[in-house]
This record gives C-alpha cells, structure tokens and sequence, in this order.
C-alpha cells in the first residue's frame, strides 16, 4: 500500500541548472540572464539578486520585472536558499561554502524581521 507515497530525491547540482535553463521569461532580459547565470552557484548571486529585487533608495521609478520574470528569479533563489549544497559551483572551498551558509541565515533574519517583506 506505500508504492505510491513519493519519496523526496535530494537536490543536485544538475536540477538547478535545469532550473535555470528553463527560465524562459528570464532568458527575455539576457543582459539579466547572463550575469544570473555566471553568478550562479558563488555567494555573489545573493547580492546580484538583492539588487534587482529590492528598492534601492533613488531608483524607486524602475519599472521592474514582469510576473513572470519575478517567479522564475524567486524560485532560483529559493531553489539556491534550499539546497546550498546543490546549488554551490564545485569550484568553491570550503570558506565559500560557509560564506553562502552564512548569507542565507542573514537573509532568513531579515526576511522574517519584515514578515516577507525584501525591502
């Protein structure tokens, strides 16, 4: 009777490149996809993602992304956040690795002192 209970696979290095590649919205703004995409797997990817996400004091007028564009980048981060050891370029040692750690408990702090809230 638990043939059909799913059973959670852990996340590898390949499923968030699939993530990434699949982002078809994103792949639209390929100045934005590009630099996503080199960033991808270092600790600098937190930074480049809080700079298009949040509202910077005096660039309060941006446009900003489309829905979909805004999902795709979420679930990348989200993806990164939740699987860091997935998500990590195999080129970083171990003090990256803690840095990228570290980075995710600051921004689990801040997200909950603004309730959801990335400004």
């Amino acid at each position: 009777m638990t043939d059909n209970i799913p059973v959670l696979q852990p996340k590898s290095r390949e499923d968030g490149q699939k993530l990434l590649e699949n982002s078809v919205a994103l792949k639209k703004m390929p100045h934005v996809y590009e630099k996503v995409k080199k960033l991808w797997g270092f600790p600098a990817f937190f930074n480049y993602m809080d700079s298009l996400m949040l509202v910077e004091q005096g660039r309060e007028m941006r446009q900003g992304f489309p829905e979909e564009v805004y999902r795709e980048l979420n679930a990348l981060e989200h993806f990164f956040i939740e699987n860091p050891d997935a998500a990590a370029h195999p080129s970083l040692v171990a003090a990256d690795r803690e840095e990228i750690r570290q980075l995710i408990r600051d921004r689990a702090i801040k997200i909950n002192y603004t309730t959801g809230d990335r400004r």
